[in-house]
């Protein structure tokens, strides 16, 4: 029998983005010495869970791609992730990385990629190798590629941002993780 799932993007959703001055700019963790979690996403997570929702993060790490990063780095980055959540009672059901990105400069890992969100490839394959169903699923994320993703795959995307806002009412939006937990649940 499949079950539905919460997809959901990683960076600026469950954990911090960071402000790196080498790069100038504010991104997913370089390392793991950098992963945060943002408050109150262990327990949105958890009460997703008991709901009977399997959890997934399908999340864009362009770094390795552009040069910023090694993928052991990236890696272990998602372990101290990982880690971080076990540490609070949440285990996740399954997670898919693209470590590619379109304008990058490290060979094999430039140019046009299939798993890259907007496309919703990574969420097929995960709902294929879980056992998961697109209806009735849904996909979390604060960047219009993550509601791209999302629509593409048939699942009701929820937009984290605490900007004006979405501009349809097709999509959903909360100011983060916990407030988009409690629309789903109410749903």
């Amino acid at each position: 029998m499949s079950r539905r799932a919460i997809f959901l993007d990683r960076d600026g959703v469950l954990v911090e983005e960071i402000f790196y001055p080498h790069t100038g700019e504010r991104e997913a963790p370089l390392g793991p010495e950098d992963v945060r979690l943002l408050p109150g996403v262990a327990p949105a997570l958890r009460s997703l869970a008991e709901a009977g929702y399997a959890l997934v993060v399908i999340s864009n790490q362009g770094a390795h791609a552009k040069g910023k990063a090694s993928l052991r780095s990236l890696w272990l980055a998602h372990e101290r992730f990982v880690a971080l959540l076990a540490e609070q009672g949440v285990k996740l059901d399954g997670h898919y990385y693209s470590y590619s990105h379109p304008n990058g400069t490290t060979p094999h890992f430039s140019g046009p990629s299939l798993e890259r969100k907007p496309s919703p490839y990574n969420i097929f394959v995960a709902a294929a190798q879980l056992g998961l169903t697109c209806d009735g699923s849904w996909m979390i994320g604060d960047r219009e590629t993550d509601v791209a993703c999302g629509i593409a795959a048939g699942l009701r995307p929820i937009l984290i941002s605490a900007a004006a806002p979405a501009p349809t009412r097709d999509i959903i939006q909360a100011p983060d993780l916990p407030s988009a937990a409690r629309t789903i649940l109410a749903a």
